[in-house]
C-alpha cells in the first residue's frame, strides 16, 4: 500500500507544469512565467464531487485517518466529525442535566438542596455555577459550530447565487447566507439559533443561593445583671416613652415597640440563661462591631452590649426597665434590605451614641464609631408620648459605653435552591440541541464550504465560469465598481486588516458596541445616583461593595418577588453580550481570514479544509480562528460574561423574626427576591468594551502582505482566483497539492493571467496588465 502511494505522488509530481520567464518591451522583468505543458490524461475538466477520489488520492486520505476516523467510517470525516463530537458532548451533559432535575425534584422538598452554614453554601454555589458555565459553554459552542458549518453555502449555492448576480459568505459566520440555504438546513440553523436563546436566560438560575437575615434586639446592661442569679425585673414591661431611635440621614426609625412589648422580656430571659449555660459569645467592642454593622446578619442574633455598673445609674432612677439592669434596647429588622433607603440605617443602634446628623446614614459614619471602638457609646434620644423631649441625660441622651458584648450565634439558615421548572426547561432545551447536533453529523448529506480552504479546492478542481477573466477581482471591486471584463492594470495598494470589511460594516460593528457601552454608563450613573443619600461614591468605596456581593444598598427596587422574572432581567446582558461578541468575533474572522488569504502570494502552502485532508491539505482551524488569537479571544468572551454576571445577579433574602421563625418581626414580608448590581463590576465591563473597541480598531491598521488583491468572504472573488492554466494538471490535484497564488502565464497580446498554482509563479508587476472583470453581477 505504501509503495503505491509513493508511486501515485510521484507520479502526481511528474504533471506539474514547468514555467520559463518571459520579459516584455523595454527589458522590464515581468516574472511571469508561461507554462511549457506536458500532456497528461488528468488534463480533463472533471465535475466536482468530494466523494468522486481516484484510488491515489484515496491512499492518500487513508494514511491521515485518526484511529477514530477509521472506526467511524469516512462519511463522518472533517467537519462531521466535530459535529458528532459536539453531539456525543450535549448527550453527555444532558445525561448530567436529567440526572440532577429527577434528583433535585424528589430529593429535598420546595426545592432546597442544602440548608445550613453560609460559607458552605457559598462555596458550593459558586462551585456548581462553575460548572454549569463548563456545561452551558459545551452546549452553546456546539451549537455555534454546527451553526457555521450550516451557513456555509454548498457548491451547488454558491452557483446558483453568482448567475443571480449574488455573492455568498465563506469562512466566517454568517446570517446573510442563510436564506440561500436548503431547507432542511435553514431549519437545523434556526433551531439551534432559538435554542440557545432560553439557555442563556435560564440556566445560571436553574440552582441559585439564597441568604437568611435575622431579626436581633440588642440590650445595654450592666455586669450585674450578669452576676444576678435570676434575670432581676425581666418580666417588667419596658418604658414606651423610650422609643426613639438614632435615625441617621434617612429619617428612619421605630415609633413604636408595642408589638415587641411580648417578646422582650423572654428574649432577656433566655439571654441571661444562655449566659448562665455558657451558651453566649464574648466579642470585644472592635470584634462586635464588625460583625454586626451588617445590613444582612446571618450568623448573629440577639447581643447584650455589656459595661461595669458604674458607667449606669441606680436600678431605681433606671427609666427602661425600672429597678433592672437593663438599661436600653434596640431592634434590627431583616426585612430592611427590602429597601436601599432603610438598609442603610439597619443598624442605627450601633450610631446612636454619635450626635444626630441627620444627612448622613449610619452605615456612612460607620468609621466614626469603628476607630475608637473603645470609647463606643449607643443611647436612645428619648421623648414622651407627646413628642416633648424626655428627660433621659444630658441634652436628651443617655450615654450608655459598651466594653464588650456577648452574642448569641443564629442557626445558619442559608440555602441552596433548586427550581425545577427552570431545571426542566434547560433540560428539554439540551435534550433537543443534542438531537439537532446527531442530525447535522448523520442528515446533513450537503458539504458546505466552510473555511478558505474549500473554496479554493472546490473552484480548482472545477473553475467558476461567472468569474472567468477577473483574475484580478477583489472585495473592494465588488463593493465599488462592478464587474468588467478586460485587461486591467495591477495597483498593488497598500491594504490593512480594516480593508476588508466594508466601512458600513465596521461603523456598525463599532456603533452597536457604543451604543452597548453608552447605555452601561447611562446605568452605572442611575445606580450609583441612587445609592442612599450620604453613601461615598468615590471609586475606592465603589470598590469596597464588591464584585457580585449582594448589599441592600445596590438592590434594584420595583422588580417584582417571581424568580423567573428576575432571572429573565439578571441574565438578558449575557444574551445581548452574545449578540455583540458574535458581530465582534465576525469581524475579526475576516480580518484573520484575509491575512490568510494573502500569505498564498508569499509561499506555496496546503489548503486547510474542513473535509478530511488529502495530500498536502491541512485540517482547518477552529473555524477559520488561529489558536493564538482564537484562545485569547476565548478567553475574553468568558471574562466579558463573567464581569456581566457580576454586575447584575439574582438576590435572594429570607428574613427570620425575633424568635428565629420564617418571617420579620415588623410583618413587611417573608423574604426577598430581586436583582442586584455591582458598580465596580459595571465599571470594569465598561474598561474591557473600551480595551475590546480600542483593540479592533487598532488591529483593524495592521497592513496586509501585498501581492495579492483581497477576497474577503466573498465567494466571487475566491473563485476569481482559481482559474488555473490549462496546460496545468486538472482535477483534484492541483487542489490536493502545495499551492501559491500568482502570474501562472501570459498571452499572445502580452496580458497576463494569474492563478492559484501548483507550479512556479510570478509576481503580479505593478503597470502590467492581467485579465480583468466584467460586468453585470
Amino acid at each position: 500500500m505504501l509503495k503505491r502511494v509513493v508511486d501515485a505522488a510521484k507520479h502526481l509530481r511528474k504533471q506539474q507544469p514547468v514555467y520559463q520567464p518571459w520579459t516584455h518591451g523595454d527589458s522590464t522583468e515581468l516574472r511571469n512565467l508561461t507554462a511549457l505543458s506536458t500532456k497528461s490524461d488528468l488534463d480533463v475538466d472533471t465535475e466536482y464531487s468530494p466523494h468522486v477520489l481516484s484510488s491515489d488520492t484515496q491512499s492518500l486520505r487513508s494514511l491521515k485517518k485518526t484511529r477514530v476516523q477509521r472506526v467511524i467510517g469516512d462519511q463522518f470525516a472533517g467537519w462531521r466529525f466535530g459535529a458528532l463530537q459536539f453531539g456525543v458532548w450535549a448527550t453527555i451533559v444532558f445525561l448530567i442535566n436529567f440526572i440532577v432535575t429527577i434528583w433535585g425534584s424528589t430529593a429535598r422538598s420546595n426545592g432546597v438542596l442544602l440548608e445550613g452554614d453560609c460559607g458552605r453554601v457559598k462555596r458550593l454555589n459558586t462551585g456548581l455555577h462553575v460548572l454549569i458555565n463548563i456545561l452551558s459553554t459545551i452546549l452553546l459552542s456546539g451549537s455555534n459550530y454546527c451553526m457555521q458549518c450550516l451557513s456555509g453555502p454548498t457548491r451547488s449555492e454558491v452557483d446558483q447565487a453568482h448567475a443571480q448576480g449574488i455573492w455568498l459568505d465563506i469562512g466566517i459566520p454568517s446570517i446573510r447566507n442563510v436564506k440561500h440555504l436548503g431547507r432542511q438546513r435553514i431549519v437545523l440553523w434556526m433551531l439551534l439559533a432559538i435554542t440557545s436563546l432560553p439557555l442563556h436566560l435560564f440556566y445560571n438560575s436553574a440552582v441559585f443561593g439564597s441568604l437568611s437575615s435575622n431579626d436581633y434586639l440588642a440590650f445595654s446592661v450592666s455586669n450585674t445583671f450578669l452576676e444576678d442569679a435570676d434575670c432581676r425585673n425581666c418580666s417588667t414591661f419596658p418604658n414606651r416613652n423610650m422609643t426613639a431611635v438614632y435615625t441617621g440621614g434617612q429619617g428612619y426609625g421605630y415609633s413604636s415597640y408595642s408589638f415587641l412589648v411580648p417578646d422582650i422580656p423572654n428574649i432577656l430571659s433566655n439571654l441571661h440563661k444562655d449566659y448562665k449555660s455558657g451558651k453566649l459569645e464574648r466579642f470585644e467592642a472592635a470584634q462586635c462591631l464588625d460583625r454586626y454593622a451588617t445590613s444582612i446578619q446571618s450568623e448573629r442574633r440577639h447581643l447584650l452590649l455589656v459595661a461595669g455598673e458604674t458607667n449606669f445609674p441606680a436600678p431605681a432612677d433606671n427609666k427602661y426597665i425600672p429597678g433592672s439592669h437593663v438599661y436600653w434596647a434596640n431592634p434590627f429588622y431583616s426585612s430592611a434590605a427590602d429597601e436601599a433607603r432603610k438598609a442603610s440605617d439597619a443598624y442605627a443602634w450601633i450610631c446612636s451614641g454619635l450626635d444626630i446628623n441627620r444627612d448622613v446614614a449610619c452605615s456612612n459614619r460607620f468609621n466614626e464609631v469603628r476607630s475608637n471602638a473603645s470609647a463606643w457609646h449607643v443611647g436612645p434620644y428619648c421623648k414622651n408620648a407627646s413628642g416633648t423631649s424626655y428627660s433621659c441625660g444630658d441634652g436628651g441622651f443617655i450615654n450608655l459605653p459598651v466594653e464588650y458584648c456577648l452574642s448569641q450565634r443564629a442557626e445558619p439558615h442559608c440555602r441552596l435552591q433548586f427550581n425545577t421548572t427552570i431545571a426542566i426547561i434547560v433540560t428539554v432545551l439540551n435534550f433537543v440541541k443534542a438531537v439537532l447536533m446527531f442530525l447535522v453529523a448523520f442528515r446533513v448529506k450537503d458539504e458546505p464550504l466552510i473555511t478558505m480552504g474549500d473554496a479554493v479546492a472546490t473552484y480548482l478542481e472545477k473553475p467558476d465560469s461567472t468569474s472567468k477573466d477577473m483574475c484580478l477581482l477583489s472585495i473592494h471591486d465588488i463593493r465599488h465598481s462592478g464587474y468588467q471584463t478586460g485587461a486591467r492594470e495591477w495597483r498593488d495598494l497598500r491594504l490593512r486588516w480594516k480593508d476588508v470589511a466594508s466601512k458600513k460594516r465596521r461603523a456598525t460593528t463599532l456603533a452597536i458596541f457604543a451604543c452597548a457601552l453608552i447605555i452601561v454608563i447611562c446605568l452605572l450613573a442611575w445606580g450609583v445616583s441612587s445609592l442612599p443619600s450620604g453613601t461615598p461614591r468615590s471609586l475606592a468605596d465603589l470598590t469596597k461593595l464588591g464584585y457580585g456581593t449582594v448589599d441592600p444598598r445596590t438592590a434594584i427596587t420595583g422588580l417584582p418577588n417571581n424568580l423567573v422574572l428576575n432571572a429573565i432581567v439578571a441574565n438578558s446582558p449575557q444574551v445581548i453580550l452574545s449578540m455583540l461578541y458574535f458581530s465582534y468575533n465576525a469581524l475579526f474572522t475576516s480580518f484573520l481570514l484575509s491575512y490568510e488569504w494573502t500569505t498564498y502570494a508569499q509561499k506555496k502552502a496546503g489548503l486547510r479544509v474542513s473535509r478530511q485532508p488529502i495530500g498536502s491539505q491541512r485540517t482547518e482551524y477552529f473555524l477559520q480562528l488561529p489558536y493564538r488569537f482564537g484562545i485569547p479571544l476565548m478567553a475574553l468572551s468568558g471574562t466579558l460574561h463573567w464581569l456581566v454576571s457580576q454586575a447584575i445577579f439574582l438576590v435572594s433574602i429570607d428574613f427570620y423574626d425575633l424568635e428565629g421563625i420564617p418571617g420579620s418581626s415588623n410583618g413587611i414580608s417573608t423574604n426577598m427576591m430581586t436583582c442586584g448590581f455591582s458598580p465596580i463590576a459595571i465599571i470594569s465591563v465598561i474598561i474591557l468594551g473600551v480595551f475590546m473597541m480600542v483593540g479592533i480598531v487598532g488591529f483593524g491598521y495592521i497592513p496586509y502582505r501585498r501581492g495579492m488583491p483581497l477576497a474577503g468572504s466573498c465567494s466571487m472573488a475566491m473563485s476569481a482566483a482559481c482559474h488555473v492554466d490549462k496546460r496545468e494538471c486538472a482535477g483534484e490535484t492541483a487542489a490536493v497539492e502545495k499551492v501559491q497564488w500568482g502570474v501562472v502565464g501570459v498571452t499572445e497580446n502580452g496580458v497576463g493571467h494569474c492563478s492559484f498554482s501548483t507550479g512556479v509563479v510570478g509576481v503580479p508587476v505593478v503597470g502590467e496588465m492581467y485579465a480583468g472583470h466584467k460586468d453585470g453581477i
